[in-house]
């Protein structure tokens, strides 16, 4: 004849089993943290005198399903932020400034020497090598994205 304490202990042991299993589920899943809509990333800016121009690069990553478009820039260490693309012309480059800057989904537009760039005009302060300052990218969405950019030397 079997004991009723027996049956007792397997459903006990089975619950503990059970309830083992899902903190230890718990306790080794990780949270992936979300992928930002709009990614920037190598970012830099020319070094400067206070008071003169200068140059910033990055790459604008967007991640989303549908395209956004930059409208804008600013930054407490310049007296303006402003997107420019360098264009070549009867071989002479000439800088025209861009009011709007098209990323489609999943792309990358690239802000480089030569080309694409934000162009931070009257620099309020020395820009040197080590240095870093920031730049607010504003896109038509209303989004604005603040990006840490350190100074280097081209």
């Amino acid at each position: 004849m079997m004991s009723s304490a027996v049956p007792a202990r397997r459903s006990i042991l089975v619950a503990v089993t059970i309830v083992a299993a899902s903190l230890l589920g718990a306790c080794t899943t990780r949270s992936v943290p979300p992928v930002p809509r709009v990614a920037i990333r190598h970012s830099w800016a020319r070094i400067a005198d206070s008071g003169a121009t200068s140059g910033a690069y990055m790459e604008i990553d967007n991640n989303d399903t549908v395209p956004i478009t930059l409208v804008g820039a600013s930054s407490p260490d310049a007296g303006a932020a402003e997107v420019h693309e360098t264009m070549q012309q009867d071989g002479m480059a000439h800088m025209m400034p861009r009011t709007e800057l098209r990323i489609p989904a999943g792309d990358v537009v690239t802000l480089a020497p030569g080309g694409l760039h934000v162009m931070l005009v009257d620099v309020r302060r020395t820009l040197a090598v080590g240095d870093s300052l920031r730049i607010t990218l504003r896109f038509s969405d209303s989004t604005s994205v603040v990006v840490p950019v350190p100074v280097r030397a081209p």
